[in-house]
Formats: C-alpha cells, sequence, structure tokens
C-alpha cells in the first residue's frame, strides 16, 4: 500500500484557507460589534429614537381613548 503524501498538500491547503476565511469573518464581526458598543454617536441615535417612539406611543393611546369615546357615543346613539 503506496500514498502519495503530494496529494494531501492541496487538501489540507484548501481545508486551511477555508478555516482562516471563517476564523477572519468571525473576529472581523466581533472587532465591529466591540468598536459599536462605544460610539457615543450610536447611544445618542438610539436614545433619541427611543424618545420618538415614546411620543408616539402616548399619542396612539391618546387617539385610542378619543376613539373608545366616539364608539361609545355612537353605540348610544345607534
Amino acid at each position: 500500500m503506496n500514498f502519495d503524501f503530494a496529494y494531501l498538500v492541496p487538501i489540507v491547503a484548501i481545508i486551511g484557507g477555508i478555516t482562516y476565511a471563517i476564523f477572519n469573518l468571525y473576529f472581523k464581526s466581533c472587532r465591529q460589534a466591540a468598536g459599536s458598543e462605544g460610539s457615543t454617536a450610536l447611544t445618542h441615535a438610539l436614545a433619541e429614537s427611543n424618545a420618538t417612539n415614546a411620543a408616539l406611543l402616548e399619542k396612539l393611546t391618546s387617539l385610542d381613548t378619543r376613539l373608545v369615546a366616539i364608539e361609545r357615543t355612537l353605540s348610544e346613539v345607534g
């Protein structure tokens, strides 16, 4: 049984290249996530978005209350 190890070199190179690409993407995404966590601009944008969402929720709640009152009036008339 004679096995030529020259055939093994390209297989190991392909597996190593794929492994390197996977680890490279993983660590790149980790670096991007770590960089965005400390960003003051991102924190400010999220706080502004939360404030806007809270204001919209308050307005929708008041509209819902008014709609319930209108429905009650219409059901009493009809």
